[in-house]
């Protein structure tokens, strides 16, 4: 939907036929970017969701050409029908500084297939709002550089050119030093985590963006390290034509499935025989349970970190991982804005997130109502409540908008209405 903001500061919803004709798709993120060079702007929208898999046009994701008075038009193929993925993430930038709009869309997963690495797509904008795929020429690794749960464009040296920096769920924070006809690949940490965002900002006023990264979060029953690792084993187990997931991790120094063995058995009902007692199932190994073949043959996933963290640039492609304070690490933060807590020179940072479907084992991530970092300086936090109004919900973004002059944030939620709030 379309909102337009009256001189009252009220919002009122634009009729807008075009984007009511595909509200069948599932949208996953938007943006307004001029991808015409009209001086108006476009909107671009992602697509995708785990319903729909194989050749699907919900797959696609689409531009909507403003005409100047904010009626939107789809552009046919603006981007070509054959690019089809379930989208994280859309994120317009200039990549050739030939003042163009381009894109990048970041694949989440593939549908039905959680664990196998999906595609992600570079696309360049020939002028009229047409794109075109130009991942592997960029960088070889970048189509398929992971699960990816976010992105952002920033400079990140300082050169004058914005570099691509990626979020990954099952691996680290991996940037993409732009070079204008090329990107060199640069791992910003090597922490494998469930890194749900990744957020660009000069914390400490030294001039070059440091990044603000939400991850699961210390406050659930999976702990990780490098010695301990959570891992994910993708395989056909049990010779059926399809490949299912093995959640693992570490307890007491054992590697154990994190499903219980009445969950394994109906997913796999050969083990039913193999281990009539669960006695002998809690006294196996992986290996006796799936065999040591099995296990060599899956694709595997690493995470061996999950701290909510800030990384702090000190120049020359080097960070340091500082995790958050503890109260900052209650639960899985999704998104964050740029505030002003305390009227001094220094970014403060409003953070979001929860996550409440998970199973009953885990439990929802609930325990975030807004959690406010007060910059001290030297990248270093304090954590503060919000005095005022409690955030409950699922909340996915937190965007900066104006309304009659006077700076707000939206929180747009899962699964329920949105909500402005502001600083007195």
């Amino acid at each position: 939907m379309l909102f337009f903001q009256q001189p009252n500061g009220k919002f009122i919803r634009s009729v807008q036929p075009a984007l009511d004709k595909d509200s069948t798709y599932e949208e996953v993120d938007a943006a307004f970017a001029d991808v015409n060079n009209d001086r108006f702007p476009d909107l671009l929208v992602a697509s995708g969701g785990n319903e729909f898999y194989g050749n699907s046009e919900f797959m696609n994701s689409r531009v909507y050409l403003n005409d100047g008075k904010g009626n939107f038009t789809r552009k046919e193929n603006a981007i070509d029908r054959s690019i089809q993925l379930n989208a994280s993430c859309i994120k317009p930038g200039d990549v050739n500084g030939d003042g163009f709009t381009d894109l990048f869309i970041g694949g989440r997963s593939v549908p039905w297939a959680y664990g196998q690495i999906p595609r992600s797509y570079l696309l360049l904008n020939d002028g009229t709002g047409k794109f075109k795929d130009v991942t592997g020429n960029y960088n070889s690794a970048l189509p398929k550089i992971g699960i990816v749960t976010n992105a952002a464009w920033c400079d990140l040296d300082k050169d004058g050119l914005k570099d691509l920096v990626i979020s990954l769920e099952w691996g680290g924070i991996v940037a993409f030093k732009n070079n204008r006809t090329g990107f060199e690949k640069k791992m910003i940490t090597d922490k494998l985590g469930w890194w749900n965002n990744v957020f660009p900002v000069d914390i400490d006023g030294d001039g070059d963006p440091d990044l603000l990264a939400g991850n699961l979060g210390e406050n659930n029953r999976l702990k990780a390290s490098r010695e301990n690792p959570v891992k994910l084993y993708f395989n056909d187990f049990d010779d059926n034509g399809k490949k299912e997931q093995l959640l693992t991790y570490f307890l007491a120094g054992k590697e154990i499935t994190f499903a219980n063995k009445d969950e394994l058995t109906k997913q796999l009902p050969y083990l039913k025989k193999k281990f009539l007692y669960a006695g002998d199932f809690a006294k196996a190994s992986l290996e006796d349970i799936f065999g040591k073949k099995k296990l060599d043959e899956s694709e595997k996933s690493v995470a061996n970190y999950f701290s909510n963290a800030i990384l702090v640039n000190n120049g020359n492609w080097n960070f340091t991982v500082k995790a958050l304070p503890w109260q900052a690490q209650l639960s899985s933060y999704r998104d964050v804005a740029v505030v002003n807590a305390n009227n001094d020179a220094l970014p403060d940072l409003l953070l979001a997130g929860n996550f409440y479907p998970n199973n009953i084992q885990m439990g929802m991530y609930d325990a975030d109502y807004g959690t406010l970092l007060v910059n001290e300086g030297k990248g270093n936090f304090r954590c503060a409540n919000i005095n005022g109004p409690v955030i409950k919900g699922e909340v996915r973004h937190i965007l900066p908008v104006t309304i009659k002059g006077s700076s707000t944030l939206l929180l747009v939620k899962n699964n329920d209405s949105a909500r402005v709030i502001k600083f007195r």
